[in-house]
């Protein structure tokens, strides 16, 4: 007997379903997307790239984006938006380098950040700049323009600034080019 009442039940109850249901509303559809998908398929682009990687001297660097458009040409080099980069040093120093955009050179390792470039290091200097430019091959990043910020020290001023890394795999920033420094000793 429950051999049998147990299917007509499940029958039974899979027929009211169908009964009962509601009349599907077209629309209530869910909306699509406002993109061009010609313009997509034209215009190819990386949402949150990143790209990790570590130089000839062991500073490791990773680069991330909000997103990065891909040349036609050589698809290796792209504009990108929002970037950050991160270094970091075999005995633990790191700096955060921001920008609002750049070119990266995924082949050579090569980078141009500019835009509002802000440098916050582990050592506590918070710098600013426009442009950002070289190479994450050999660590060997430089500041072409004017550079402002603080420092441990203080406040400083230069023309131009590097980042580059020594033979003992620890990252340094060099001030050239006329170097202002306003003491604030330590209170």
């Amino acid at each position: 007997m429950a051999t049998l009442l147990l299917p007509v039940l499940a029958l039974m109850l899979l027929s009211t379903l169908f009964l009962v249901a509601r009349r599907v509303n077209p629309d209530d559809a869910i909306p699509f997307a406002d993109v061009d998908v010609s313009m997509r398929a034209r215009e190819q682009q990386l949402t949150m790239p990143r790209f990790t990687g570590v130089s000839s001297g062991s500073t490791a660097f990773d680069l991330s984006a909000l997103l990065a458009r891909p040349d036609v040409a050589d698809p290796r080099h792209m504009t990108a938006e929002a970037l950050r980069l991160i270094l970091r040093d075999d005995l633990g120093g790191q700096a955060i380098v921001i920008s609002n955009e750049g070119d990266i050179d995924t082949g050579k390792r090569n980078l141009i950040l500019t835009g509002d470039v802000r440098i916050e290091t582990s050592t506590g200097y918070a710098l600013m700049t426009d442009r950002l430019e070289g190479s994450l091959a050999d660590l060997s990043i430089t500041s072409p323009g004017k550079i402002t910020g603080t420092g441990p020290l203080g406040d400083l001023r230069a023309g131009s600034m590097e980042i580059s890394e020594r033979a003992d795999g620890t990252a340094r920033l060099v001030f050239t080019n006329g170097v202002d420094l306003l003491y604030r000793p330590p209170t």
